[in-house]
């Protein structure tokens, strides 16, 4: 268990389970890569329920044994087909930016990122709620630089928006917006996911969340 400290009391975050070992050799990839395909195939269209161990193993042809050699657990085979989603969203969301016609200005490149990170955040909720849950309270953790992993939005999401539109981008010091607009991108959205889902499908709270990115990118500094 992770133990992030705090002044008042202590939280207690559960570490989501990881596959075993990384596949080394040819064969090995394409059996792993066979478990999160079906895996993922049955999350998607039968839900989290579904998938049993047996039944991954039917399906993917692959033996119970060899399934335990790299996914412990369903949740690490989960983890692992999360991982990969988040890294497809991440290149889908950076070409949709880079793609953006030249009659597209900076709220709308905001707007759109929202939109996506709000509908990826509810398909994964309404894939495995548990696991969304337990996935979210850790990635915060990451979020705070409390843990050390990938960030699956960190470095390039609002770094390619603003260069995308440096044009509109007003402020003094960029580096301080930028790191202010991505924890904003990222926190606001998790704690809808924590605390108010109900809000993650609601139309207005892309715009709403845009709005206040909007102005942080383009208020100059200066009072």
């Amino acid at each position: 268990m992770t133990r992030p400290k705090s002044s008042a009391h202590e939280v207690r975050i559960e570490v989501p389970a990881r596959p075993r070992k990384r596949p080394s050799q040819k064969r090995s990839v394409a059996l792993v890569e066979a478990l999160k395909a079906t895996g993922r195939a049955i999350l998607e269209r039968e839900g989290r329920k579904a998938l049993t161990l047996q039944d991954l193993s039917d399906r993917s042809g692959v033996a119970v044994s060899s399934i335990y050699e790299y996914f412990p657990t369903i949740e690490s085979l989960i983890a692992a087909i999360y991982n990969d989603y988040r890294t497809e969203a991440r290149r889908e969301l950076l070409a949709h930016i880079d793609s953006l016609p030249s009659s597209a200005r900076l709220f709308d490149g905001i707007l759109s990122t929202l939109r996506y990170a709000t509908e990826t955040l509810q398909q994964w909720a309404r894939i495995d709620p548990e696991f969304n849950l337990k996935s979210t309270y850790y990635e915060e953790l990451v979020r705070l630089d409390l843990v050390k992993t990938d960030n699956f939005w960190s470095a390039v999401v609002m770094p390619a928006l603003m260069k995308k539109f440096a044009d509109e981008v007003l402020v003094r010091d960029p580096q301080k917006a930028a790191f202010l607009a991505h924890h904003v991108l990222l926190a606001v959205p998790r704690a809808m996911v924590l605390g108010r889902p109900q809000y993650l499908g609601e139309e207005d709270t892309p715009l709403l969340i845009a709005r206040m990115l909007y102005a942080l990118l383009t208020t100059p500094s200066e009072l």
